[in-house]
């Protein structure tokens, strides 16, 4: 169903990404009763889009514009200017998972330290720290 918003109704929720995160908060809103738009920057692809080919599918699926990735990670250095393997399509990271699960930075372990108190979260310092952690990081 498609509806037309007013563009200040501030009952309507919009969620941008339609990935793992984004679809499933956009399910839930909506099973709820909530209005809810997902924005979406890919297009819908269906299997038959697909081919047994990662490189040939990367050109389909991907985020190729100006993104690349950077820092230390061995994918930046080894493959500098690659493109970013950021799906940008309906599904998000659901339809292709590039296998990348960054490291957290020393300052996610310490959210409410960081960003303090926020109304309606819940935020929390873990007890330990990145330096704690790095000996039993290969």
């Amino acid at each position: 169903m498609s509806n037309k918003y007013d563009l200040n109704d501030d009952s309507v929720v919009v969620v941008i990404g339609s990935g793992a995160g984004g679809g499933m908060l956009g399910t839930e809103l909506a099973l709820k009763g909530i209005d809810t738009v997902m924005l979406e920057a890919g297009g819908r692809h269906e299997i038959v889009d697909f081919e047994n080919d990662e490189w040939s599918n990367f050109g389909k699926i991907s985020w190729l514009d100006k993104r690349t990735t950077s820092g230390s990670w061995r994918l930046a250095t080894d493959f500098s200017g690659l493109p970013a393997w950021i799906v940008k399509a309906v599904g998000g990271a659901t339809v292709h998972w590039a296998g990348a699960s960054l490291r957290l930075q020393d300052y996610e372990f310490k959210a409410k330290s960081n960003y303090g108190d926020i109304e309606g979260a819940n935020l929390l310092d873990w007890p330990l720290t990145l330096a704690d952690l790095e000996p039993y990081i290969l």
